[in-house]
């Protein structure tokens, strides 16, 4: 199967999809999520992150969260997160609407490096303040990366209650191609179908309509209200399906398109999804 993700100019590329793909139709906010502000009530603000408050160390694990990862892939990814100090809400998706919904990932450009941010067993939210997170990434970056034996790490207990954890492990992307550059909405425009789509780790089924063991037909996708960037997901062959691939991978192989072509200004397509090996998901966005 095939993912792409790519942007939609006015009428031009919105006539190209085929009138049988079954696009559903994201809702974004007029500003995007995670730089919203937020308003919260005074009960919920401590004065101080736990980052700040306790002495947080990360646990580095080369059996649990990888090795020899690239320190420079790290640090560029780490240098990009956002610094501001007012607080932002992360919960699960499909739980409430959050300024971040989790699984929430930051990867390197050159998508080998990778922070993610997850809640703790039993804490489907928390609030947090970016800067925080940032620095939670810096550290682990600097004592585990860096350090020997270069392997990944965590840091829990992120949060105002303590519900977050953030990890820095390696990727090794699917095949990412980015197309040329894009002459179309900025980047966090198509961030928000990202925001949207399932990345629970479920096994499915994608494949044709008519079989009667699909669970995900395909072609499947997003669009965003105005119509301006779409994330299709499709196989390259007709006839079997691709099982036991799950919406977590399909979320992970959007995220490298993101992160590798689309916030360059490019269009991508990640493919080799799936477990056929003649078959191959594409995230086009």
């Amino acid at each position: 199967m095939l993912i792409t993700l790519f942007y939609l100019l006015p009428r031009l590329l919105l006539a190209t999809i085929p009138r049988s793909y079954a696009v559903a139709t994201a809702n974004p906010p007029s500003t995007p999520k995670i730089f919203r502000p937020l308003e919260l009530p005074s009960s919920l603000i401590a004065q101080d992150s736990n980052l700040t408050d306790t002495n947080v160390l990360p646990s580095c694990n080369g059996r649990l969260y990888g090795r020899n990862l690239r320190y420079a892939s790290c640090m560029q990814v780490n240098r990009v997160m956002s610094s501001t100090t007012d607080f932002r809400s992360f919960g699960e998706r499909g739980t409430g609407n959050y300024q971040g919904n989790l699984p929430f990932r930051y990867l390197s450009r050159d998508g080998l490096c990778a922070i993610d941010l997850s809640h703790a067993p039993g804490m489907d939210w928390d609030t947090v303040r970016p800067n925080d997170l940032k620095e939670a990434a810096r550290l682990v970056i600097q004592i585990c990366v860096r350090g020997k034996p270069n392997e990944g790490g965590q840091i829990t207990g992120l949060g105002t209650s303590g519900g977050l954890n953030l990890r820095v492990v390696p990727y090794i992307p699917p095949n990412v191609v980015c197309g040329g550059p894009s002459t179309g909405p900025s980047w966090m425009t198509c961030r928000s179908l990202i925001d949207r789509m399932p990345a629970n780790t479920k096994r499915q089924t994608f494949g044709r309509a008519d079989s009667d063991t699909t669970t995900v037909p395909l072609p499947w996708g997003y669009t965003t209200t105005e119509r301006r960037c779409a994330l299709l997901l499709d196989g390259r062959e007709p006839g079997p399906v691709s099982e036991g691939g799950d919406w977590y991978q399909m979320w992970l192989a959007a995220n490298a398109i993101d992160f590798m072509c689309v916030q360059s200004g490019r269009n991508g397509t990640a493919t080799g999804l799936g477990k056929v090996s003649r078959l191959c998901d594409v995230f086009s966005i």
